[in-house]
């Protein structure tokens, strides 16, 4: 049994070493700029969803894997049966950043609703999470999230979905954190045009926080508003200062997420505050979230 235990965690470690060299090798920006190594969370358990989780500027899909391995919610078997998938984004020059180079899905100027999109960019990164979800088993849920830059590029990829350019993939849920949504006018557009199907976004929820520090809160209302408008079930929670709304926002919706097919987890929603104390208690320090607790 040893044997057979140490074989399969051989077998894993090769596989997953292989996939990540094939990722670095195909998936290339609008510049020609490769994308970094993608680590991947197994869960412990029976398969029954895959997440993209996305970074922000300046981290890596190490720190997003230390992220989810840290998501230790009580009555929640994150770690059981969530497969995530964490890219690294190409190292470029950021115009916010006074040209500095770093990692990043996109070139991005000040963020503001009126603000620069590099599409070119956010477009190839979302091909990118598309191809990861594409190799998915089809009887899985699906759902994309990310912090920063990485919720601009969640969001912006279930706007794309919405719209109908990835209607057989079956998006279950996304994420986004301190985020906004890129090119929101463009959005409007196809809402007023309507080519959003309704089916989709009303079988798409979304949780969206803001820190107005990071991100404007009249950019982060805009957000929302937009997605909302287009029939999208969104759940927006402004940050209080604490940090304490963040991660009640997020485990709320990853719990959201996992009644859908996990089993009966509305108990865990009657918990109160502690469950969240605790989740936040097991952020990681990498990423850049100062906590504070009353």
């Amino acid at each position: 049994k040893l044997l057979k235990h140490f074989l399969g965690y051989i077998f894993k470690f090769v596989t997953d070493y292989i996939m990540n060299l094939c990722l670095v090798k195909i998936f290339t920006d609008s510049n020609g700029i490769a994308y970094g190594v993608t680590r991947l969370v197994r869960p412990r358990g029976t398969h029954k969803a895959t997440i993209v989780w996305l970074h922000d500027i300046g981290e890596n899909g190490d720190d997003s894997a230390r992220f989810v391995r840290e998501l230790n919610l009580p009555n929640v078997q994150i770690r059981e049966h969530i497969k995530w998938i964490c890219p690294t984004a190409p190292t470029r020059p950021v115009s916010r950043l006074g040209g500095a180079v770093t990692t990043a899905w996109c070139d991005v100027t000040q963020v503001s609703e009126n603000m620069e999109h590099d599409l070119a960019s956010i477009n190839t990164t979302c091909v990118l999470v598309a191809n990861l979800l594409a190799g998915e088993p089809a009887h899985v849920m699906k759902g994309v999230g990310g912090i920063g830059l990485g919720a601009a590029q969640a969001l912006y990829f279930a706007s794309c979905y919405v719209v109908g350019g990835m209607r057989d993939m079956g998006l279950n849920a996304v994420v986004g954190i301190n985020g906004w949504l890129p090119a929101w006018t463009n959005f409007l557009y196809h809402i007023d045009s309507l080519t959003v199907s309704g089916t989709l976004a009303a079988s798409l929820p979304i949780l969206l926080t803001n820190e107005n520090s990071m991100v404007p809160f009249q950019f982060g209302w805009l957000s929302e508003q937009s997605l909302s408008r287009a029939g999208i079930p969104v759940t927006f929670r402004p940050n209080d200062g604490s940090k304490t709304s963040l991660c009640f926002g997020f485990s709320f919706h990853l719990t959201l997420f996992s009644e859908t097919d996990f089993g009966g987890y509305a108990k865990y929603m009657q918990e109160g505050s502690y469950s969240y104390w605790k989740l936040a208690q097991n952020i990681p320090p990498a990423l850049g979230l100062t906590l504070e607790f009353s």
